[in-house]
């Protein structure tokens, strides 16, 4: 039996959309696919230390609003996913943009943005850790660099959105803003709005 990108994609909707904990969540995505197959890296996946990370990426978004000027016309922010070469290698990357315009079911609106920060690229360390995990699987790894990413990012986004981010540093002159991560060249999520 092989891994099948539909069953997959509505696995990660429907956990996302029971807005559980990122841990709560990640295992079950995790149980998910190892109910399909069974390989030696699920429990490595399992044991990612994520409330730090959340820590650091909270701060990591906290920080554009503290340190520039969100300008008041961005309504949607942009959170992309893509793989970008520091010290010679090739590493998940996230970065962020915001938008004057928002088309729900789209993303077509972050190919334009007005808000472009410096500082705006990040690598997390558990999408490095991620990637490392389940590059030896030659036969899945394609397969699995398209719904690991995503699921990790909308999900902790969501769960930092939800549950940690301080969103009046955000919402100084709108009632909130939308949040859509995915990959650049691909599949995407609307998150929970900043409101």
């Amino acid at each position: 039996m092989d891994f099948n990108h539909d069953s997959s994609w509505d696995n990660l909707l429907e956990v996302f959309n029971l807005k559980l904990s990122i841990t709560d969540s990640w295992n079950k995505i995790i149980n998910f696919h190892e109910k399909i197959i069974w390989k030696p890296y699920w429990n490595d996946l399992r044991q990612l230390e994520f409330v730090s990370e959340q820590n650091e990426i909270k701060e990591w978004l906290e920080h554009f609003v503290k340190n520039s000027d969100l300008p008041p016309s961005v309504l949607a922010l942009w959170i992309g996913i893509l793989k970008m070469e520091y010290n010679g290698k090739l590493s998940p990357t996230i970065y962020i943009v915001g938008s004057d315009t928002y088309i729900k079911n789209s993303n077509e609106w972050a190919s334009q943005p007005i808000y472009v920060p410096d500082n705006r690229y990040a690598i997390p360390g558990i999408l490095g850790q991620i990637d490392d995990i389940v590059k030896a699987d030659n036969k899945n790894y394609e397969f699995f660099d398209w719904i690991l990413p995503l699921a990790y990012c909308a999900l902790t986004f969501d769960d930092i959105i939800r549950t940690k981010l301080d969103t009046n540093l955000f919402l100084k002159s709108r009632n909130k803003i939308h949040v859509v991560t995915g990959h650049d060249s691909g599949d995407y999520l609307e998150l929970s709005c900043i409101k």
